[in-house]
């Protein structure tokens, strides 16, 4: 009877297994299938995005060499009206809906024919030192230029991307300049077409990580430059194949997805094609779990084991977050204790070392007179003072960056990022003042209340080559505090031996 029930139990082990083999292979390909038909969609869709695109780059170019032959070779228009010369510089071009202006610049910056009708002749602008001028100014092989998104109030509803051609004259030399102001609405509306589904993006970038345009559209996304993003920088890497893809985490938004690119011809932009893995997989997602209902009613026991085995491993799970997060906060105040405030400070001096525009600045909080507290309060009383600071540096940091930490005893250490030195000092006088103002009674302080005294340093990239030093001069400026009567703030001046209040 006991080996029947070693046999049978073997048998249906066998039959779970093969159940399991058969779904799991059947899955797998089925997941294949759908990545592979994802790939091929989205390069199908970036490719007609790219054509298009190219396409009307291409009509606009020769739209601009029409304007620039006919300003250079003009015919006998003396009896003309001022409409019909308009119409033989512009023709139907300055009419197109994306088109905001048609122009040319001679040698030396200075509007000469415009499609602008309500450009005020009295208002004279020289663009010699634009950017779309001096490039063409500078070489005579640029070719067509194409602008950074430029906000310009010509009648457009979205900024305007700028195309620009060089005018030579016969011997070669540099004549000026023919250019056209495109509404970026026109990449907006092209992109909206299109279908991208759940989480679904659609992007314009220049190779230099320059956004154009992205679908969802929100007017701060145009101009931001995302050069330092992980994925642009992969992408970057995969460019000399003019086209790819990957599955990539976004930074912004947390989404998973599918990236598809692919480089405009003669262009510097970038197609960019997001689509979220789930919408992707949410069909083969609905499979696997009808599989898996099926595969757990049918293997009621193995599931039923499975899940204690879920459960005590989220137990565990849950009680290592919790000794992990014992392990990096300061029991008494809850702040982040000595060891977390370093790795913090560590990370944030890191991060300014790799950006040139990347800086911070710390504030170092020293109770006055904590000794005289514990001694005629106790130290139980100055727990609840230290407490009450904690409190409070909690409810004036409301920036995600922003850190506090215990630095030992009754000091505390607040990382302030990408704030300067007048923000920091309006931090701690607010601080300071707020502290100040919980009136908790202190005998033993002229002031009669517990105050804090506060050193102000912002990370000077001269006389800061570590991290110690900021926190030095921190220090050193508490220091300046207190031998100035405490219960203030000084900030910590490089170059001068005592900071200023």
């Amino acid at each position: 009877m006991g080996r029947l029930q070693k046999y049978l139990a073997l048998i249906l082990g066998l039959i779970i297994m093969m159940v399991l083999s058969i779904c799991g292979a059947s899955l797998y390909e089925g997941y294949r299938q759908t990545r592979i038909s994802a790939i091929t969609e989205a390069n199908n869709v970036t490719l007609i995005v790219q054509r298009a695109i190219s396409r009307n780059m291409e009509i606009l170019s020769l739209a601009m060499d029409t304007l620039a032959y006919r300003y250079q070779h003009p015919l006998d228009l003396t009896h003309a009206s001022d409409e019909e010369r308009y119409n033989y510089l512009f023709g139907s071009t300055a009419a197109a809906h994306h088109i905001t202006a048609l122009a040319i610049l001679d040698a030396d910056g200075y509007v000469r024919v415009t499609s602008r009708r309500s450009a005020s002749p009295s208002v004279v602008v020289n663009y010699s030192e634009r950017t779309y001028f001096t490039v063409h100014r500078d070489s005579a092989d640029a070719g067509l230029f194409i602008s950074r998104p430029i906000k310009a109030n010509l009648g457009n509803e979205l900024p305007v991307v700028v195309l620009s051609k060089r005018l030579s004259r016969k011997d070669g030399s540099f004549d000026g300049v023919v250019l056209m102001a495109l509404d970026m609405s026109y990449f907006r509306d092209l992109f909206t077409g299109l279908t991208l589904g759940e989480d679904g993006i659609m992007s314009l970038y220049s190779d230099d990580g320059v956004t154009y345009m992205r679908v969802p559209y929100h007017p701060s996304s145009i101009g931001r430059e995302i050069t330092n993003n992980p994925n642009f920088q992969r992408l970057r890497a995969m460019l000399v194949d003019n086209d790819g893809n990957f599955f990539a985490r976004a930074h912004t938004d947390g989404v998973e997805r599918l990236y598809t690119f692919r480089r405009i011809p003669d262009a510097p932009l970038i197609v960019l094609l997001g689509r979220s893995e789930r919408f992707i997989f949410k069909t083969w997602y609905d499979t696997l779990y009808s599989v898996l209902l099926l595969l757990i009613i049918f293997t009621a026991l193995a599931g039923v084991l499975l899940m204690l085995v879920r459960r005590e491993l989220l137990k565990r799970v849950a009680a290592e977050k919790q000794l992990e997060d014992l392990a990096r906060t300061d029991g008494l105040t809850g702040l982040l204790n000595r060891r977390s405030l370093d790795e913090a400070l560590l990370a944030v001096w890191q991060r300014s070392q790799r950006s040139p525009t990347a800086g911070f600045s710390t504030l170092f909080i020293d109770v006055d007179y904590f000794k005289r507290y514990n001694d005629t309060y106790g130290h139980e009383m100055g727990d609840t003072v230290l407490q009450a600071v904690a409190a409070v540096l909690r409810e004036h940091l409301q920036r995600q960056n922003d850190l506090a930490g215990r630095y030992g005893g009754e000091e505390f250490v607040v990382l302030l990022e990408q704030t300067d030195e007048h923000g920091a000092l309006r931090m701690a006088q607010q601080l300071c003042e707020a502290i100040y103002n919980r009136g908790i009674p202190h005998s033993g302080s002229p002031l009669g209340v517990i105050s804090v005294s506060i050193g102000v340093a912002t990370m000077n990239r001269a006389p800061h080559q570590r991290m110690e030093d900021v926190l030095n001069a921190a220090d050193h400026a508490l220091y300046i505090a207190k031998r100035e009567g405490r219960n203030r703030v000084c900030v910590a001046h490089p170059g001068q031996n005592d900071p200023l209040a």
